[in-house]
């Protein structure tokens, strides 16, 4: 009987100390927000861009002596290879790079990985002789950061024209 009238106490006094929240005042007005023309405020906060990590890429067919492209091309004679080549301006330990070499439907033709350890400069290779000629792809990547996407074509291998004689 003690337990029991001391179960309603304890309720009856929990039950007193709650306080009532009081409901937002309505006032039945709605209130509109009003949209700021901005167009001609000066702005002194400058916005930075973001970090580049790539300083430049160059993809072609023919490589210098110490392995970078030498110049820029964007088509390659069937059975040729396409080179990518990429200079870094940031290369953290534990970095790696790599290319995905697609064609028109995406159609994924080959992945390579490479790990830095601090090297700024790297190239990657596509040499497939089975490729047809058409229109392909390339995506290279800085860590996880998409570096470059470049678009190449594939051109058909033209057959020597007889001469008269």
């Amino acid at each position: 009987m003690q337990k029991c009238l001391t179960v309603i106490l304890c309720g009856l006094v929990l039950l007193g100390c709650q306080q009532k929240s009081a409901a937002p005042a309505r006032t039945g007005a709605k209130a509109r927000v009003q949209p700021t023309d901005v167009s001609n405020a000066k702005v002194s906060e400058v916005i930075a861009p973001a970090p580049q990590f790539i300083d430049h890429v160059v993809l072609g067919t023919d490589l210098r002596q110490d392995g970078t492209v030498a110049t820029e091309n964007l088509s390659v004679p069937a059975g040729r290879p396409m080179y990518l080549t990429l200079f870094l301006r940031e290369s953290p330990p534990g970095l790696q790079t790599s290319a995905v070499w697609m064609d028109k439907n995406k159609k994924l033709l080959r992945t390579e990985r490479k790990v830095m350890n601090g090297a700024k400069v790297t190239t990657f290779a596509f040499n497939d002789p089975k490729a047809k000629p058409g229109r392909y792809k390339v995506i290279a990547y800085w860590g996880g950061n998409i570096a470059t996407e470049r678009e190449f074509e594939v051109l058909a291998v033209q057959k020597g024209k007889r001469k008269k004689g």
